[in-house]
């Protein structure tokens, strides 16, 4: 029993962990249009594929983008599940939107291990690493937040989705509440239809 609420405990210490966002997001996991963020969007980094992809690959589409890495046992599948679930509720929309999933442990979660973990989700989900120079640049830019690995490996990281638009401008975003009665998806795909 103690085992199981430690688990809760730490999976919800995942996804409020939020970095800079804390002082907007203490109150709601999604932040108003007028809300808007200094966010650099860019990044040119490689995917599971071992693919060069840009962020300007997508200009035209909508992108969501969220940080984490493959050994993480807690908000990362969770979150990669509900942007695969999105994926299929989306329809035939789902192809104004991109989901980009950029790994905060590049070490590790090299081409081979992400094509690997990517066979788990949704095939049209891009997950991408770099080196750690690289990674750690796009994560400024995002203003998210990463903590040091500790002793099992794991890494403490903010569970923020970012909406992307069409010309690379950074919209909105979304952290997911595991202690909120409201379905994540529901809330998730009602903030995405607003800018499709």
């Amino acid at each position: 029993l103690c085992l199981l609420f430690a688990a809760i405990f730490l999976g919800y210490s995942y996804i409020t962990k939020q970095g800079i966002f804390q002082p907007k997001l203490h109150n709601s996991p999604d932040v108003n249009i007028s809300d808007k963020a200094d966010i650099n969007t860019n990044f040119t980094l490689t995917n599971q594929d071992g693919i060069t992809i840009s962020s300007k690959d997508f200009l035209g589409k909508h992108m969501l983008v969220f940080f984490g890495f493959s050994s993480c046992k807690t908000i990362c599948p969770m979150e990669l599940g509900l942007a695969s679930q999105v994926l299929d509720q989306l329809g035939n929309k789902a192809d104004k939107l991109q989901i980009i999933f950029i790994t905060i442990d590049p070490a590790r979660d090299t081409v081979n291990t992400l094509k690997e973990f990517h066979k788990n989700f949704d095939s049209r989900i891009q997950m991408l690493t770099g080196s750690i120079e690289t990674i750690n640049e796009v994560v400024r830019g995002y203003k998210a937040y990463v903590g040091k690995p500790d002793n099992d490996n794991q890494i403490d990281h903010s569970g923020i989705m970012y909406i992307v638009g069409k010309k690379g401008e950074y919209l909105a975003h979304f952290a997911p509440e595991l202690k909120s009665q409201e379905p994540q998806l529901d809330k998730l795909l009602s903030l995405i239809k607003q800018y499709l």
